[in-house]
């Protein structure tokens, strides 16, 4: 356990070389919430349409200010917004493949902290 505790201190304060990392943990926990809500749904092929996912993050911020950060991910090009095929109206939230590439990176490196 203590590996995996100094693994996280490092992590956390490490150089941050990750951009996409880099800014979703800047907005404390909803932020985080979000990046691994995002990434989970991409992995088990769920499609997260904006208003769930604002509905389960809202108890860590309120509704405008996560609206704003996912703006700021798609301006960041982190994230993408695409038309659900099913019903045009809703917009969905998916990583981009940098987002991919860094959360890929990241995992290997934590795994290999707890092993």
């Amino acid at each position: 356990m203590s590996k995996l505790a100094k693994y996280l201190i490092t992590d956390l304060n490490g150089d941050w070389s990750k951009p996409s990392i880099k800014f979703f943990r800047s907005s404390g926990a909803y932020g985080y919430i979000i990046w691994l809500t995002i990434i989970n749904c991409y992995f088990e092929k769920e499609n997260i349409p904006i208003e769930k996912l604002v509905n389960d993050v809202q108890k860590y911020a309120s509704r405008r200010t996560i609206i704003d950060f996912i703006n700021k991910g798609v301006e960041a090009k982190f994230i993408k917004k695409i038309n659900s095929p099913e019903d045009k109206r809703k917009i969905l939230i998916e990583p981009t493949n940098i987002t991919l590439k860094e959360y890929s990176n990241w995992s290997k490196d934590f795994i290999k902290s707890v092993v």
